[in-house]
């Protein structure tokens, strides 16, 4: 399917001619074309907003069976599952949706990730850790852990080729973005958190501390890390506490991650996650270095 048919296609599926994209698609179908997966993923997308779940997943269904299946088919298979309410198939298709991105440990040792926030990250933090965040070994903090996802990858993929230790920060309570799903997980977020770690085989490299941030990272003056990542609440509030007690935590040449900088709270924009990280930026702009920013914020300390 050429760009201009594919563009057409999603201006149906935004204005809800559901049937209009299905019969587009249809004449030239051909799931072994090299967009196929392209044209599946708005295929399953149609049928899915048209309340036919399960044909969506047939849709993506048939690039598994061709052998053209993606990182993307395999993540969007996981979430129509959900819809459906089978986990297990939540579960196992993330795993999948993992060894596309050269992280195989996750399907080899069985992770459970009931929502998985992390994955779609891996190519552009393999790209970071690759080419900037370089230290051996690696010191690492994480401001927000969720079910374990960057945790472990960066256990598998980092710190147990590299050396060093991560320590992770979290109430496992799940912030005021996790509201409406938090009756649906099933399992308490630190029993899902430390079965992954421990599935990882590292977790001996791992330090755990359970509470509020804005308590808990003051304790901590005196280390020094190579890494922070910054992914706890997300109301600016929070973001700017986060960013300034990381700040005194990161050794000069050390790199600090802010992640969904597009977060937003319709009903109080003042909380925007974004604007905490640009007064941060802007405050210490005479320290720091901006190495990329897209959803992600990946900043550089100079001195």
């Amino acid at each position: 399917m050429t760009p201009v048919l594919m563009g057409r296609v999603r201006e149906f599926i935004a204005r809800g001619a559901f049937d209009d994209a299905l019969e587009l698609i249809a004449a030239v179908w051909d799931p072994l074309h090299s967009n196929a997966p392209e044209v599946a993923d708005l295929k399953a997308a149609a049928l899915a907003r048209k309340g036919d779940v399960a044909g969506a997943l047939g849709a993506l269904n048939e690039l598994v069976v061709n052998g053209t299946a993606t990182f993307h088919t395999y993540y969007r298979m996981a979430e129509y599952h959900r819809q459906l309410g089978q986990i297990d198939k939540v579960l196992l298709n993330f795993r999948r949706a993992h060894a596309k991105f050269d992280w195989p440990e996750s399907l080899a040792h069985g992770y459970s990730f009931t929502h998985d926030y992390f994955s779609p990250n891996i190519r552009i933090w393999q790209s970071w850790f690759r080419d900037h965040i370089t230290a051996a070994p690696l010191e690492a903090l994480e401001i927000g852990s969720w079910q374990g996802g960057s945790a472990a990858w960066l256990l598998d993929k980092v710190i147990s080729t590299r050396g060093g230790r991560l320590t992770c920060i979290d109430t496992f309570e799940g912030s005021s973005e996790h509201a409406p799903i938090m009756a649906s997980i099933g399992s308490r977020l630190e029993d899902i958190f430390d079965a992954n770690i421990m599935r990882t085989g590292h977790g001996d490299k791992l330090r755990k501390l359970v509470g509020f941030s804005q308590v808990l990272l003051p304790t901590l003056w005196g280390e020094s890390f190579d890494f922070i990542l910054v992914d706890g609440a997300h109301e600016s509030k929070y973001v700017i506490q986060d960013a300034v007690f990381s700040w005194g935590l990161l050794r000069p040449g050390g790199f600090m991650l802010f992640d969904d900088l597009n977060f937003s709270f319709a009903q109080h924009p003042e909380q925007n996650t974004v604007r905490a990280i640009d007064f941060f930026l802007s405050v210490f702009a005479d320290d720091l270095k901006v190495i990329d920013r897209r959803h992600q914020l990946l900043i550089q300390r100079t001195q």
